[in-house]
């Protein structure tokens, strides 16, 4: 059954970050989503710099409040941000990652239909450093977190949208905002297709 109801949990990306012209990829999606029925609603729930550990602490008190019919999780990639210098230890090891996005998902799964999302590839040479910090955000980090993430999502038999493997054989040069690391407007469209491609394959909407 076609959700009515969407809630979009996540960190920057999901926010909207760098979309100078129309929000973001959910705020697009939206649009489009609520264009088909009228009683269809999404949710952006995005939070700049977010977490795991955050995100499992509110998922449910906001979810309480929108009553999704379906939850869509995008952790990004502040889990795996290395601090101080390009060898540190990422800011979330990958073991405690793993178990996070295990609660994450089970929580979420008790409310209600869970897809979670990976993020998408970057360029390392200028997220390495990241702006004008001491934070790298490195590619191979990048693609371990995401793999483990779609391993326990598969594992808990939530669905999964992968966007990492989808983008990594695609020059993201032109999608990506000056900072390296956020998608410019043209990168949320791109978003907003692949999320619009994954709802018609799994609920059979129209594509328009």
């Amino acid at each position: 059954m076609t959700p009515k109801r969407i809630a979009f949990f996540g960190s920057s990306s999901i926010y909207g970050t760098a979309d100078d012209e129309a929000g973001g990829f959910v705020n697009r999606f939206r649009l489009w989503y609520e264009s088909i029925d009228n009683r269809h609603r999404v949710y952006n729930l995005g939070i700049w710099g977010e977490q795991t550990r955050s995100l499992i602490d509110r998922i449910a008190p906001e979810a309480a409040r929108r009553r999704p019919h379906l939850i869509m999780v995008y952790p990004g990639f502040n889990d795996c941000r290395r601090q101080g210098f390009a060898e540190a230890p990422n800011a979330v090891p990958l073991p405690r990652f793993r178990e996070a996005m295990q609660e994450l998902i089970s929580n979420a799964q008790a409310i209600t239909e869970t897809v979670v999302m990976t993020g998408y590839p970057f360029d390392e040479s200028r997220t390495s450093p990241y702006l004008d910090t001491d934070s790298h955000y490195l590619l191979r980090d990048a693609e371990d977190y995401s793999s483990a993430l779609v391993a326990v999502a598969r594992r808990c038999q939530a669905g999964v949208l992968d966007l990492f493997t989808q983008l990594q054989c695609v020059d993201m040069n032109s999608l990506l905002a000056p900072d390296g690391l956020h998608c410019n407007a043209q990168g949320h469209e791109k978003l907003c297709v692949l999320t619009k491609d994954y709802f018609r394959a799994a609920y059979g909407l129209k594509a328009f």
